[in-house]
């Protein structure tokens, strides 16, 4: 059973207004326009007085970097930190706090990209520019030293920009890590309708817009959009994490499933029952949990380097 606090965040998350932007598609372009409009959300002041936290705008789109204060430990990670949102939507504070706390708990830094988002920018073209962001990471920190993670969106998108860099022959990332991660935009699996009755954040009918608007001339179900059809063999390691009452669910089960053959990468999967989408993210036991999993996966898989 989730805890006392999670229950009452569940419980107050249709106050946030996603549930309703999810189960509204015909409101989308309304209420993109609306969020564009909106001042971009940065870290914390908190976070400025731990970290070096600097914005730089030379690829075409804002990057943050986070790095503790006298330099990350020698022997750290650096994240690379891709945003959910459903590829529509610009990072939330929740975010910046998740990045900045395993930052504090492994003593790293982070490079986390304000990617540019559908329906402006499409899966192929943004794809390319983390792909080239990427190849400077790991040309900086060195490709093993490197976990590339993400919640919802941003944790299909992980898995997509691994995907592609296996298939160029690339050095892989050390490891990688999904919160809730959106896998299949063609929002067709088995079971998924069922859960959306005690989703409190999500639709299915939110997830088939903005797949739409992001795949371009991209099929539905290329990997590029879809990563669970890719390829996973020769992949690095991966935490895959999933909560019971989130429509994403799904698609956590399956990659776990395809990980279970012979021959795939290694992996954890965690599925906390009664938990809400991206959970990871926010202060309740469960999120610090994970977080503190999160924390041993990425040390765990950094020392095998």
């Amino acid at each position: 059973m989730a805890s006392i606090r999670a229950r009452l965040v569940n419980f107050a998350l249709p106050l946030l207004g996603i549930k309703r932007f999810f189960s509204e598609p015909d409101k989308f372009d309304e209420r993109i326009a609306k969020l564009r409009a909106q001042k971009p959300i940065r870290p914390r002041a908190k976070w400025h007085k731990r970290f070096a936290i600097r914005e730089f705008a030379s690829r075409g789109f804002p990057v943050v970097t986070i790095e503790p204060k006298g330099g990350a430990r020698p022997d750290a990670p650096h994240l690379l930190y891709l945003h959910g949102g459903g590829y529509v939507m610009d990072i939330a504070a929740v975010h910046w706090d998740t990045v900045a706390d395993l930052c504090e708990r492994l003593e790293a830094s982070a490079t986390v990209p304000i990617y540019p988002l559908a329906p402006e920018n499409k899966a192929e073209d943004v794809l390319a520019a983390m792909r080239s962001l990427y190849h400077e990471l790991a040309d900086r920190y060195g490709a093993k030293n490197i976990t590339v993670m993400g919640d919802s969106a941003g944790g299909g998108m992980s898995l997509a920009l691994a995907q592609l860099l296996k298939s160029e022959g690339a050095a892989m990332p050390g490891s990688l890590v999904l919160y809730s991660p959106w896998l299949d935009a063609t929002a067709t699996a088995e079971g998924q309708r069922a859960i959306e009755k005690r989703d409190r954040m999500l639709a299915v009918s939110g997830l088939e817009a903005c797949g739409e608007m992001y795949r371009g001339d991209l099929s539905i179900d290329d990997p590029r959009v879809s990563p669970l059809f890719g390829e996973l063999e020769g992949l690095p390691p991966m935490a895959i994490f999933s909560g019971t009452s989130d429509i994403l669910l799904v698609d956590g089960r399956r990659l776990a499933e395809r990980l279970g053959d012979e021959g795939m990468p290694e992996h954890i999967y965690r599925e906390y029952e009664d938990m809400f989408h991206v959970w990871m993210l926010l202060p309740v036991p469960e999120g610090k949990r994970a977080r503190g999993e999160t924390v041993d996966f990425i040390r765990k898989y950094r020392s095998a380097a």
